[in-house]
């Protein structure tokens, strides 16, 4: 045995001779010289042999496997091979040992794995597993398996870095596919599948990869950089847990597939998953439709993020839909001509990334990011490509050695250039693989241990570290030449914009820039900008403030641009700019955060009343200042945490003042930058609302009880109107109806009504009395009995009298939307739902149906053309038949005894009572008319209704609601429409009628 081993060239290992006696080599003839062979090959064979050891102890069959080494070489050095490369392969091997069988006799070694052939397999095995997580397992599984494949054409195979690369993607991609089903199919019944908003289609879905999956260059410990995008808004078609947004639907399901690939559990994880490329980074939603993802690389994408696009490709979901995505982008990721400006962004990006890079002291030896290395021959290739993308579209491939070829096949790139970069690159990507195989690890910088680089280096077959060090040294500096001749090329870069923030300058570069971006004043413009780079005379800035301003005024300069008036959102956001204490905090988060430049020139274009809100606290600034800010609805919890937080701070009666402010600002927000829907918007202002009108409820009783004394009764306060069918938009005020227990009892001997009437009082004072802090909510209490004329607060029994006896028709119709929003729940509840059975009770007699139609004629003549509430086709006259139509079909439809129009819409056309024509008519008409009512609302913070009169404001509103300038032409056919099925409505119910 000994003398084995000596033959084998191993000095004499600590622990391992018993193993060598153990493989019975007398009665395996072949084995020792199938041993020394394969050892000879392995860069530390001493490595190998341990990893042996624990190979064979781990198998069920180590005499099966020590009897195939003695009869085949090839299997040896297969063996051999991956346990001296690796030892996180051998781990996998260790853990799975009946892989390796697995990998000799079936695994297919040669060529590449198509991602069809994965997927098929992939969805069979998935197939057995009822519970997502069971699934996500099973994917970790497959995963391992398939890298220790992928590994072995590498390491044994040695397989072009095209065909390892491609077999590396295709896993990738095979895996998102089935994570992407796996997460659908668990969420399909809870919430049905996603529709788009006509209903008729499902919502397509895709999964865009970038990096190098994208490229199909992935390397074996790479993250993949995704982007979700899908069709278009809409809502689901409904589950056991309701229907949702379509936006909701795909954030959960981008939320599924994530952890699906991402989670680390007993089984590891398939990839890393990273999101940040997605539309504004982490300030993003996870999925973003295609019109807005549009909207932000056309308008907000800086210039690296456009260049990110170029190895965009679509990898699961709706394949379709990725590829009509990238073909949109095209114009801005490829133009014809590309201005020097964009370029220096390019070159900036780049010098910052080997700035981190030299700081670490990594220059020449990070592979990816060194000098010479991975990341300068890409750079390379895209410039390249950005340049002349425009004009020759074959020179548009993702993948970095296609590229390289095309811009050669050009004449972009010299042919030894060409030849050069491909070969360097290739080399690169190899050193990468061995760096990152050998423990699974994101690894780009060669071992600084001697040992460790001389190990690499015969891994990569090289003889020495000296050998390899001088090739890689030599081929860095090739790539570094051919780079620097691009780099070297002066670009236009902003420096109008150091020339207009210099005081001691004529500025006329600067006057020059800022009259190109569309100001008509920029001689004011400039004074502006000088107070927020350098201060007041009273109050100066400091350097370090100066240079963090003159940092962030290029990309808030662009984002002036694209707003209809730079000169005035100027001068609004300077008033806020100007009114900080601390504008270092800002400009460093405007810095660091560039979307957040764009948000503010969006929000003081479009709304006076929320700048003014940052204008007298700019503190707000945090509600979408910190990332993910916008990116979901507040629930009640969050909103009662805010409460409660702000209530234990210095001036607790500032608390709902803030948290209204606070939250109407980044609902405004939402609304603005992320086109959050009008439905979702009318709840979120509603949810605010209520948790408002909580908070003074409970100190309105708290009140009354400290001077009067307990009460044995409940008391509940109905919503009607907007506030009932959770419908608010800004600046609206609540309808409400204070309800009281009719066999309430007071402990100071007071009638109850005079009693709640205190609570009432107090309620409406605390929202609607103007303070220093502000206020809340005008309050409207005159859908109460007997109106303004009656108490103002009513008992349930007086109530259920009223409205059954005594009201009119048109009354108990407003009861429709009747809902319980503060006070004790469950007497809430009862009054609710009498009140609402009162109302689908109302008989639709010919009298009935004249008084609501005489009241409705009564709201049209009050009105006039410009007004969407009001006028002829309005909402009133919409929401009036679809009232009239539930009443009609309540009887047998039980389920249209609800408040709000979208969802009693759905449920009439699906039920056959409303035709989809008119449903659609109805639908998308209320949805317009709310969002332009939304954005005239949030300008100024007032309720209005009413169009603009001036013909230039009008064609204003309509560019930025993206209607074109012919808002009032488009408004008065979608009246038209409504009041055509109006009539036809009313036809129905009064045959005969002049109408």
């Amino acid at each position: 045995m000994t003398e084995h081993k000596q033959t084998i060239s191993l000095p004499e290992p600590a622990g391992l001779q018993p193993f060598l006696d153990s493989l019975n080599l007398e009665g395996r003839p072949r084995l020792a010289t199938h041993l020394r062979a394969a050892l000879q090959e392995c860069g530390a064979p001493e490595t190998a042999l341990v990893r042996l050891q624990r190979y064979l102890e781990v198998s069920r069959t180590p005499h099966a496997e020590l009897d195939l080494m003695d009869a085949t070489l090839r299997y040896t050095r297969m063996l051999l091979t991956i346990l001296g490369q690796s030892h996180y392969l051998t781990d996998i091997l260790c853990r799975n040992p009946e892989y390796m069988s697995w990998l000799w006799e079936e695994a297919e070694l040669e060529n590449a794995r198509s991602r069809d052939e994965l997927v098929r397999e992939l969805l069979r095995m998935l197939a057995n597993f009822d519970a997502f997580d069971a699934r996500c397992q099973a994917l970790r599984r497959f995963k391992r398996r398939e890298i220790l494949r992928i590994a072995t054409r590498d390491i044994f195979i040695h397989v072009p870095l095209a065909s390892l690369t491609e077999d590396l993607s295709n896993l990738a991609e095979a895996t998102l596919e089935a994570a992407y089903q796996s997460a659908h199919r668990d969420l399909e019944p809870r919430f049905g599948n996603p529709m788009c908003a006509s209903g008729t289609a499902e919502c397509g879905f895709c999964a865009l990869g970038m990096g190098k999956l994208g490229g199909r260059e992935l390397n074996f410990s790479s993250d993949i950089d995704l982007i979700f995008i899908y069709a278009a808004d809409g809502a689901t078609s409904g589950g056991s847990s309701g229907s949702i947004s379509v936006a909701e639907y795909f954030h959960k399901l981008g939320e599924r597939i994530i952890k699906a690939l991402a989670e680390v559990t007993s089984e590891g994880s398939v990839f890393r998953v990273d999101m940040r490329l997605r539309p504004h980074g982490r300030m993003g939603p996870l999925a973003v439709d295609i019109d807005t993802a549009l909207r932000y690389y056309e308008i907000e994408g800086q210039a690296w993020e456009r260049q990110a696009l170029i190895k965009m490709r679509p990898c699961a979901g709706d394949l379709a839909l990725g590829d009509r995505f990238i073909e949109l982008t095209r114009p801005f990721v490829f133009p014809r001509f590309f201005d020097d400006e964009t370029l220096e962004d390019i070159r900036n990006v780049k010098r910052q990334m080997e700035a981190q890079v030299a700081g670490r002291g990594e220059t020449d030896t990070e592979v990816k990011l060194g000098r010479g290395g991975i990341r300068d021959v890409e750079f390379t290739v895209q410039v390249l490509q950005l340049l002349n993308g425009g004009r020759y579209p074959e020179l548009r491939s993702g993948t970095t050695l296609e590229a390289i070829k095309a811009l050669g096949m050009f004449g972009v790139l010299k042919p030894l250039d060409a030849t050069a970069l491909a070969s360097n690159y290739t080399f690169m990507r190899h050193v990468e693989h061995r760096l990152q195989i050998e423990g699974s690890q994101q690894r780009h910088a060669l071992p600084k241990d001697p040992a460790e680089l001389d190990a690499l280096a015969k891994r990569l077959g090289y003889a020495s570290d000296t050998s390899f060090l001088a090739d890689y040294q030599d081929r860095a500096e090739a790539t570094r030449k051919i780079l620097d001749q691009f780099l070297a090329t002066e670009g236009a870069g902003n420096l109008w914009v150091s020339d207009a923030l210099n005081p001691h300058s004529d500025g006329h570069a600067g006057l020059e820039g800022l009259r190109s971006l569309g100001f008509k004043e920029p001689v004011r413009a400039r004074e502006e900008l000088l107070v927020l780079y350098a201060g007041t005379r009273e109050r100066p800035h400091s350097l370090r403030v100066r240079q963090q301003f003159a940092a962030v005024a290029p990309i808030l300069l662009k984002a002036l641009a694209r707003s209809a008036n730079p000169d005035a959102t100027l001068l609004r956001l300077g008033q806020i700019l100007a009114n900080l204490r601390a504008p270092a905090t800002i400009y460093d988060m405007l810095k660091w955060a560039p979307n957040l430049s764009g948000y503010l020139t969006t929000l003081v274009e479009n709304s006076e009343f929320l700048a003014g809100l940052l204008i007298r606290d700019p503190g707000l600034f945090d509600t979408f200042g910190r990332p993910g800010a916008l990116e979901r609805p507040s629930s009640r919890e969050d909103l009662q945490a805010q409460l409660d937080a702000l209530s234990n701070a210095y001036d607790r009666d500032a608390a709902p003042y803030r948290l209204h402010a606070g939250e109407t600002l980044r609902i405004g927000m939402r609304d603005l930058i992320q086109g959050a829907d009008v439905v979702t918007i009318g709840e979120e202002l509603t949810l605010l609302a209520e948790v408002c009108l909580e908070y003074t409820v409970d100190a309105a009783r708290k009140r009354v009880v400290e001077r009067y004394g307990e009460s044995s009764g409940a008391f509940a306060v109905l919503g009607l109107g907007k506030m009932g069918g959770r419908e608010i938009g800004y600046g609206s005020d609540l309808d409400l109806v204070f309800v009281y227990d009719s066999g309430a009892t007071i402990e100071s001997g007071m009638s109850p009504i005079e009693y709640f009437t205190a609570v009432a009082s107090h309620i409406i004072k605390a929202l609607k009395e103007p303070t220093r802090y502000g206020i809340l909510y005008d309050i409207d209490a005159r859908l109460r009995p007997d109106g303004k004329k009656g108490s103002l607060v009513v008992s349930d029994a007086r109530l259920e009298e009223y409205y059954s006896g005594e009201a009119q028709a048109w009354e108990r119709l407003a009861l429709v939307k009747a809902r319980a929003v503060a006070g004790d729940p469950d007497f809430g509840d009862k009054v609710e739902r009498r009140a609402r059975d009162i109302a689908f009770a109302l008989p639709l007699t010919q009298d009935n149906l004249a008084n609501i139609e005489d009241v409705r004629q009564k709201i049209v003549a009050s009105s006039n053309a410009r007004n969407l509430k009001k006028d002829e086709g309005g909402i009133a006259e919409l929401e009036f038949a679809i009232r009239l139509l539930q009443l009609r079909h309540a009887a047998a439809h039980p389920e249209l005894k609800r408040g709000d129009v979208l969802g009693s819409l759905t449920l009439l056309e699906n039920g056959g009572i409303l035709a989809p024509a008119d449903a659609a008519t109805l639908r998308d008409t209320y949805l317009l008319f709310r969002r332009i009512e939304n954005r005239l609302r949030i300008m100024h913070g007032r309720a209005t209704s009413s169009l603009p009169v001036e013909p230039e404001a009008i064609a204003g509103l309509g560019r930025r609601l993206s209607l074109g300038d012919s808002l009032a032409e488009e408004v008065a056919r979608r009246k038209a429409g409504v009041h055509t099925v109006y009539n036809r409505v009313l036809g129905t119910l009064m045959p005969g009628r002049d109408i």
